[in-house]
């Protein structure tokens, strides 16, 4: 057998080099994401930090001077309820009242009669309560926060009775400033230390999130770069882990295409040598008749008809080659069109049979009905095919055998040759193979087998070959019975035309042991 196959080899392409450890790292850009996950983890931190130090702030801070203001609201009422103060006293007198209420509640007392003015610290006068506080205090008990010294005080006043004498209590807020300058204090080293947590939060959170987008980054580069072998470490089950699952998916089913790519690529190169080599034999044939018949002006007309009958067989020959590969395209292309109908599978191989002339040569053995809703034109290739490639490269007799189980039907061709090389029977469908060593040297292109497999196909069907223990190749074709999803869905049984992709999900049922056991006893025959 001599394996006409010419095939163009397809050189691998060089791999990117390895990059090194820490590929993925890059600098710092003050507009990458890093930086901006800084800014927000720090933004909310120091918010956060500003509202609860601004809150504990202004409610330590509402709390120590109402309780200042209370303190001197109390003490000052505690005074005016003192029956003796409105009473004519000497200026001694009140100085020493001053100086006990001074005295008992950590203020300064100042109290103005109609005599004059008594304070208890002589760093205060009358001067340094306001006016308008003054005309306040002449009807009620008033508060106000104002500056002496440098010092903020809390001013309480009141009028003790309306012909009596005016009191006036500067309560010192130093304590409290000094509190709440404390609080402020505090409230800056919280500040500081919430920033540097938000900083090693950021830092890992980003380090958590940047590092494998950069790594898919370093990967997806050196995939466009021709990498097909990179891959990504999947670690847990978070969105970084479903992006890196869905690139390592999406990677391999580049490479996938890629090697499928190549190998297209491989068989059409293999196709174009193998179409070049089949063409060049009928043109070179017909090319040299012609100069024969051109030379033979004068010639005997026997020599000129065996000339013209040359090239005659020869033009049916490019053009039965021709057909093939048209049919052979389309195939390929996936727009091999079926047009459905109704059949009798043992007339229709009656029928081809019958066409060609091997009626006496083929054997057939069929029930006399067996139904098929098929493509007649597709199956009548199939079986002329197969029928004829036993004929020409088997041998006589030759027997077709239809075998009818409860979802397929089986086509059995047998002949009597010497049998399929073991070598050659992985490659028998291949196109452009033939067996020529095993069998006699065939006229035909080498797609005959190739076409039949591709119309198997098509009608979710299978074709496979073997040798039969008593010596003979047989060619088995089953097909299903029952119809496809898409052929079921169409309105009746004619008139249907079918593209070959919508045969492709076509499932052929499982065959059942007893009909094994048959085809067992039949092979056996």
């Amino acid at each position: 057998m001599t394996g006409d196959q010419t095939g163009g080899g397809d050189g691998e392409r060089p791999r990117p080099e390895p990059r090194p450890a820490g590929a993925h790292r890059r600098r710092l850009r003050f507009t990458g994401l890093r930086l901006r996950l800084f800014a927000g983890f720090v933004g909310v931190a120091m918010i956060t930090v500003l509202i609860i130090t601004s809150a504990s702030y202004f409610l330590i801070r509402g709390a120590l001077l109402n309780r200042a203001s209370t303190s001197a609201t109390a003490q000052l009422e505690a005074v005016a309820d003192n029956p003796g103060v409105a009473q004519d006293r000497t200026p001694a007198d009140f100085t020493g009242l001053v100086d006990s209420i001074a005295e008992s509640g950590n203020v300064v007392a100042d109290l103005i009669t109609k005599i004059g003015n008594f304070p208890s610290s002589s760093s205060f006068t009358a001067a340094d309560i306001p006016a308008d506080f003054r005309d306040r205090a002449q009807t009620a008990t008033v508060q106000e926060r104002i500056v002496v010294n440098n010092k903020t005080y809390l001013l309480t006043g009141a009028k003790i009775q309306p012909d009596g004498p005016e009191i006036y209590l500067f309560t010192d807020l130093s304590t409290e400033q000094t509190i709440l300058d404390d609080l402020i204090t505090v409230g800056a080293a919280a500040t500081g230390l919430a920033l540097l947590g938000a900083l090693a939060v950021a830092f890992l959170a980003t380090r958590s999130v940047l590092v494998p987008i950069r790594r898919l980054s370093v990967a997806a580069r050196r995939l466009g770069e021709g990498d097909l072998e990179v891959r990504l470490a999947v670690k847990g089950n978070d969105e970084i882990a479903d992006v890196s699952r869905t690139f390592n998916e999406t990677a391999q089913a580049l490479a996938d295409s890629i090697e499928e790519l190549r190998a297209l690529d491989a068989s059409s190169r293999r196709f174009v040598a193998d179409v070049s080599h089949e063409l060049r034999t009928p043109l070179t044939a017909m090319t040299a008749m012609a100069e024969v018949l051109e030379d033979l002006e004068d010639a005997d007309p026997a020599t000129t008809a065996s000339a013209a009958q040359l090239v005659a067989s020869e033009t049916k020959r490019l053009a039965r080659l021709v057909e093939d590969l048209m049919e052979i395209s389309r195939f390929d292309a996936g727009t091999a069109s079926m047009r459905m109908e109704e059949i009798n599978l043992p007339e229709l191989i009656e029928a081809s049979l019958a066409a060609r002339g091997w009626t006496q040569k083929a054997s057939v053995s069929s029930p006399e009905l067996v139904p098929l809703l098929a493509d007649a034109r597709r199956l009548d290739v199939l079986i002329a095919n197969l029928v004829g490639n036993a004929l020409k490269h088997g041998g006589e007799p030759v027997s077709v055998r239809v075998h009818e189980h409860e979802e397929t039907v089986v086509v059995r061709v047998r002949d009597s040759g010497p049998g399929i090389p073991p070598e050659a029977l992985p490659h028998i469908f291949d196109r452009f193979f033939k067996a020529d060593k095993a069998r006699r040297r065939s006229e035909g292109s080498g797609l005959g087998l190739a076409i039949a497999f591709e119309n198997a196909r098509l009608h979710a069907g299978e074709l496979s070959a073997r040798n039969h223990p008593e010596g003979g190749a047989v060619f088995t074709f089953r097909m299903p019975r029952g119809l496809t999803d898409d052929l079921q869905s169409a309105d009746g049984p004619g008139d249907r035309i079918l593209t070959g992709d919508a045969w492709d999900t076509g499932t052929l049922p499982a065959v059942s042991a007893a009909d094994r056991d048959e085809e067992r006893s039949e092979m056996s025959r």
